[in-house]
């Protein structure tokens, strides 16, 4: 199932961006003065701090160890060249990631979404591997086997504005196309229990630069 899940969000990115190659490679000259732009892809394994049993049963737990959810992921990047010299390794970032598959009973039906936004902070002192830290703000949801709450509708799903602290790696493969490792720890406050239901894992896949930066 995973690598089936890999399979297409690599071929998703690769009929996106293939046109964009064949693009980039006749105006790039054209091009060099403007702001680096990328887009990527990938699958997500996270811990989802939330687990239940399985259908009849209204049990849940809430913490980290509950085993893993895998999903796919999405990003765009734009870089700051204007101004001081030192917001220059930063760059906006947006993300998409869905969890929706678990490698346990205890995950079915559960979905975790976040739609978020932020800076990253991007070493860019080496040629082809690019360290970088990030902070993201993101509205996350999750939804799960109804729980019973006396007077009320049964509870079904919930939503957070929430903060986001991570980092990774990114590698170039080709003058365009990088590999990326990212790691997200989210602090999504009080919720199902838990005094700060906070998820976190790794995202792998890969990234395709619109138009070459400087520090490249």
């Amino acid at each position: 199932m995973i690598v089936k899940l890999l399979t297409r969000v690599l071929l998703a990115v690769f009929l996106v961006t293939a046109p964009i190659a064949l693009h980039s490679q006749t105006v790039y000259h054209a091009e060099e003065g403007k702001l680096p732009l990328s887009l990527g892809g990938g699958v997500a394994n996270f811990d989802p701090y939330f687990a239940q049993a399985p259908l009849p049963s209204d049990i849940s737990v809430s913490g980290s160890g509950q085993g893993r959810m895998w999903g796919a992921a999405g990003w765009a990047d734009a870089g700051i060249r204007f101004g001081p010299e030192w917001v220059h390794p930063l760059n906006v970032e947006l993300q998409f990631r869905s969890l929706f598959a678990g490698s346990s009973a205890t995950h079915q039906n559960i979905v975790e979404n976040n739609y978020g936004g932020g800076v990253t902070y991007n070493w860019y002192h080496y040629r082809n591997f690019h360290p970088y830290a990030k902070y993201l703000i993101g509205y996350n949801t999750i939804s799960f086997n109804p729980i019973p709450y006396p007077g009320h509708p049964p509870y079904s799903q919930d939503s957070r504005v929430t903060n986001s602290l991570g980092g990774g790696l990114e590698y170039r493969i080709t003058p365009h196309i990088w590999v990326r490792g990212d790691y997200e720890y989210q602090l999504w406050g009080m919720l199902l229990g838990a005094p700060e239901f906070s998820p976190q894992g790794f995202t792998v896949g890969a990234m395709y630069h619109l138009n070459k930066s400087p520090f490249h």
